[in-house]
């Protein structure tokens, strides 16, 4: 390995270790939007419905002869053949026979309450990708206005490149989250799964990108220069993308 390559590593490394996110927050944010928005997009959710009916998840993606979303997963109660509180997954979508997978009463209930909240998530999901949009918009124009006055790109550069990687990653950590929420627990646990991936995803690729890019905008220098103290006569970096276009002295002469 080459002693450039070395260094590169070992900062990277240290990034990873000693790295701590303004920004933790606003990635899980992101995610979560990003998450809820998705499941939004492709989930409505049934409270009640028949007597033995607690919640419904119908898919938008799947369309009935009518044009109405099809039922996806069903929590119901005992009826019929069925004498225990279980899980109807619809044929017509996962091309496997209904399981009518068993579960508890208690669990039933749960999921009844659930969902309840997880309806109100997607009503309020489109605001929630407005307000995030919205931010993110604020935050990179005012690392531009920083830049200009600072005769630098590096703070536009990193913003754009994490909110890039949080929004990418949080999609792909989505529908990761939801394959896993189905797997366990179809319907309900697909957008619950959904939710988790989003906001999982969000932190780590925002966070994951903010170290990588600082690494590596570190590595060439970037918007940093070498500059001579007229105080003392030291050389010392100078940060034009923190500090401004001009300084004249070192850090120890300020």
């Amino acid at each position: 390995m080459e002693d450039s390559e070395k260094v590169i590593l070992f900062q990277f490394s240290s990034k990873i270790f000693n790295f701590q996110s303004k920004n933790t927050l606003h990635h899980a944010a992101e995610g979560g939007a990003i998450g809820a928005a998705k499941n939004a997009a492709q989930y409505a959710i049934k409270i009640g419905g028949r007597k033995s009916n607690i919640v419904s998840v119908f898919d938008k993606t799947v369309k009935s002869t009518k044009g109405n979303p099809k039922w996806f997963a069903r929590v119901d109660m005992p009826h019929g053949k069925v004498q225990y509180p279980h899980i109807n997954v619809n044929k017509a979508i996962t091309g496997v026979p209904d399981p009518h997978i068993p579960i508890s009463g208690t669990t039933a209930h749960i999921a009844g309450g659930a969902g309840a909240v997880l309806d109100v998530v997607n009503k309020v999901a489109p605001v929630l990708m407005v307000a995030s949009i919205a931010h993110d918009a604020y935050q990179i124009g005012k690392c531009v206005a920083t830049d200009i006055e600072n005769h630098s790109s590096r703070n536009t550069i990193q913003k754009t490149v994490t909110t890039v990687a949080a929004t990418g990653v949080g999609f792909a950590g989505c529908g990761v989250g939801a394959a896993i929420g189905t797997a366990i627990f179809p319907g309900i646990g697909t957008l619950f799964g959904g939710l988790i991936g989003g906001i999982v995803g969000g932190l780590g690729g925002g966070i994951g990108s903010e170290i990588a890019s600082e690494v590596v905008l570190e590595t060439v220098n970037y918007d940093i220069d070498d500059c001579h103290c007229e105080k003392c006569g030291k050389w010392f970096q100078h940060r034009r993308y923190q500090e401004g276009p001009l300084q004249k002295y070192c850090h120890d002469c300020r």
